[in-house]
């Protein structure tokens, strides 16, 4: 074991002991001496993303996870070394490339979809644990969308059918990122449901990683601005205080409009591509939304765009593809981390060339 490995080991369970146990309320009478994440006891209190308190058994051996990116985070560190013998996921065979593994495996399920949880098929497991993604309940089975008072009823049925299993929530803001904290509070949060100190170590790789970005970004002074395709050829924004802000929060570029707007739908601000031209960014980084969920491809709708072709950043090659599925499925996973710090040094990186 290296020297810089035991740092962050002895920085990680230090913070564990100082930080999680805070964050998460843990019980009066534990020993805060020892590392909270490795100690076997059978219950631990966390805070789910609605703020929300829960005592959980640990090691729970039957679980639902409707949410890729915290599949994607206890696949990171070894799904067959958690000790889940019953695994219920949302359309296995549609799971993102990252996660095509449990497609294969026996012990495996399909129970739903990230907006459907299928209730009479996690009936054949018995989750001990089931956890819910931003989207989950977002659909009645027939795949249409709910009101408010109709997934409130989706999830009181989930409770009654269910009442000795535990119902969390972890995922990630998608309406005002908080990318970092809430990886974090996802990460420290499974750690403890699963005695599993590696998931705290690998958060901080990964929040060091982003630390250095920023630290870059910072330094250069240059504008950015994230753009999507929400199709092949609808085009919108995200500036400060929206889904996608840790572009300029956790990855430190300057935003090139830094003007908050009121946020009514998760797909941004919709924009025409003389915005762009107006704004003028150093940079701009592209999610092709519509080529991540299979509607065909609208980036190079985007490259062609006259106004697009005349902005600084088309001209010095500083337009950059994102990796669809880290950017938009997987968010919040630790996998889905690695491939946004590639895709953010795709512009440092060129730097170098």
């Amino acid at each position: 074991m290296n020297k810089k490995y035991i740092f962050i080991t002895i920085a990680v369970i230090a913070f564990l002991v100082v930080g999680i146990l805070g964050l998460t309320s843990c019980d009066k009478d534990e020993d805060n001496t020892g590392d909270p994440v490795v100690d076997a006891r059978p219950t631990v209190t966390i805070v789910d993303a609605n703020g929300d308190e829960f005592t959980i058994k640990t090691n729970p051996t039957s679980v639902a996870i409707y949410d890729y990116g915290v599949l994607d985070i206890l696949d990171s560190v070894g799904f067959d070394t958690l000790g889940i013998e019953k695994l219920a996921v949302p359309n296995k065979d549609g799971l993102p490339a990252d996660l095509a593994s449990y497609k294969e495996r026996d012990n495996v399920i399909s129970a739903g979809s990230l907006f459907i949880v299928d209730l009479d098929v996690l009936d054949l497991i018995q989750p001990e644990l089931i956890i819910l993604g931003g989207r989950s309940f977002g659909r009645k089975a027939d795949n249409s969308a709910v009101t408010a008072a109709e997934k409130e009823e989706l999830v009181n049925e989930a409770y009654e059918k269910f009442p000795n299993a535990t119902f969390i929530k972890l995922s990630v803001n998608s309406s005002n990122s908080s990318l970092l904290s809430d990886m974090q509070r996802n990460a420290y949060a499974l750690a403890r449901i699963f005695n599993n100190v590696e998931i705290a170590i690998k958060y901080k790789a990964i929040d060091d990683g982003m630390d250095e970005i920023q630290a870059k970004a910072k330094a250069s002074g240059k504008t950015a601005l994230f753009g999507m395709m929400v199709d092949q050829t609808t085009f919108s924004v995200f500036n400060v205080n929206s889904r996608f802000d840790m572009l300029y929060e956790e990855f430190g570029f300057t935003p090139v409009d830094p003007q908050a707007v009121a946020w009514g739908d998760a797909h941004g601000l919709n924009a025409r591509c003389e915005y762009v031209l107006d704004k003028n960014p150093d940079l701009i980084f592209i999610l092709d939304r519509s080529a991540t969920i299979g509607t065909g491809a609208g980036y190079e709708n985007f490259l062609a765009d006259a106004s697009i072709q005349q902005t600084e950043a088309y001209k010095n090659d500083n337009i950059y593809l994102l990796t669809g599925e880290a950017w938009y499925t997987m968010t919040g996973g630790f996998t889905a981390a690695e491939r946004m710090i590639e895709d953010i040094n795709q512009y440092f990186d060129s730097l170098e060339e």
